[in-house]
């Protein structure tokens, strides 16, 4: 009974770090008012 239980607790972890992961990708991956694909600024020279 109680692996039962440990399995459960691991598999419910598990999903729940999977779907964090996931969500941060589709995040960061597109805007969210527009839907087009975001990119990575590069640093503007001469602005420090």
């Amino acid at each position: 009974m109680e692996v039962v239980v440990m399995m459960m607790m691991l598999s419910a972890v598990l999903l729940g770090f999977l779907a964090g992961l996931f969500a941060f990708k589709v995040k960061s991956r597109w805007c969210p008012r527009c839907g087009e694909p975001t990119h990575a600024m590069p640093p503007v020279e001469g602005n420090r």
